[in-house]
């Protein structure tokens, strides 16, 4: 018995060293970032931005995967799901992470459960725009344009359930305005839409209608972040507008593994996601984007989360936003 429990010790031991050695390789092959939107849009530029770096920075070469559908739901569950080797990481942002869960509870995931935060990536404004013909200059003046407007003005976004519907619908509330969303099937057609004059407010990222406003093509109101952007600092923040409260929403990007990664592999990545973000050409490039770098740690990003996500629980139940 004193033998056999020797050698029982001794097998443990040597799948134990085993392992470790194995995790002191990472990593041994390419790596998969999953981006839960089809190629093309700007979850899909930063994600391919920040694989390059990253993969420089691991010595691999980091693949990004587009897993369109669902609002993002399908890309997110996809990386839940996948085992937690290091092998298989996610872009993630507000929507398919967190608001997408709090309208959908059936979703099978849970970003603060089933993920391992690694590293934020940075952040970008939502503006709130309108019309070049729209009688405002300002968000005020919209605002008691559409008080005094029979059925109020009709705002615009990329669609149901996206941060930008819930700053609208947060707008609403605060301002006491009557505003009707519109759901656009993208930033794209919102942003030719609002240019031609067919809705009156559009509420978007900065990167998606930025040209629009710098050529006067339409006009930009206010972000809806704490600051102004670095990227529009002539665009007032909605708490300048005299009557409305300091708010502080804006989309963000982050780097996530499936749970359980083990702590050593995380360890790497983490280290290896600090070095790319302070790399200065992977800065130009997200500024590109209007996306300021704002890098969290796995500690912060956890919390953040978890504050994200009673700020959009609040806002949902107030406004009593919902996909169906």
């Amino acid at each position: 018995m004193k033998l056999s429990a020797l050698k029982r010790l001794a097998i443990v031991s040597m799948l134990a060293l085993g392992a470790t050695a194995a995790h002191a390789r990472y990593p041994e092959h390419p790596i998969k970032l999953i981006v839960p939107y089809a190629p093309g849009g700007s979850s899909d530029i930063v994600g391919r931005q920040v694989a390059k770096f990253l993969g420089d920075a691991l010595g691999t070469a980091v693949v990004v995967e587009n897993v369109g559908g669902g609002g993002g739901a399908n890309g997110v569950q996809r990386a839940a799901q996948a085992p937690a080797d290091g092998y298989t990481l996610l872009l993630g942002a507000n929507s398919e992470l967190l608001i997408n869960k709090l309208l959908r509870p059936e979703l099978p995931y849970e970003a603060t459960r089933d993920f391992t935060p690694l590293a934020s990536i940075g952040t970008g404004a939502i503006v709130i725009a309108g019309k070049t013909s729209l009688k405002a200059s300002n968000l005020k003046e919209a605002i008691e344009l559409s008080r005094a407007q029979g059925g109020g003005l009709n705002y615009g976004t990329s669609g149901v359930g996206t941060i930008q519907h819930l700053v609208g619908e947060m707008l609403k509330l605060r301002a006491n305005a009557p505003l009707t969303h519109v759901a656009y099937r993208g930033a794209g057609p919102l942003a030719a839409d609002l240019a031609a004059g067919h809705v009156e407010l559009g509420i978007a990222t900065l990167a998606s209608v930025l040209p629009l406003i710098q050529t006067d093509k339409i006009k930009g109101y206010a972000v809806s972040s704490a600051r102004r952007s670095e990227f529009a600092p002539d665009i007032p923040t909605i708490s300048e507008t005299p009557g409305l409260p300091a708010t502080s929403i804006e989309t963000w990007y982050g780097v996530f593994a499936p749970a359980a990664l083990p702590a050593d592999i995380a360890r790497t990545l983490q280290e290896k996601l600090t070095a790319a973000l302070s790399h200065p050409e992977l800065a130009k490039l997200l500024a590109q984007q209007a996306i300021s770098i704002d890098s969290k740690d796995p500690g912060e990003l956890k919390r953040f989360l978890q504050q994200e996500t009673e700020k959009y629980r609040a806002i949902i139940a107030e406004a009593r936003i919902s996909v169906e």
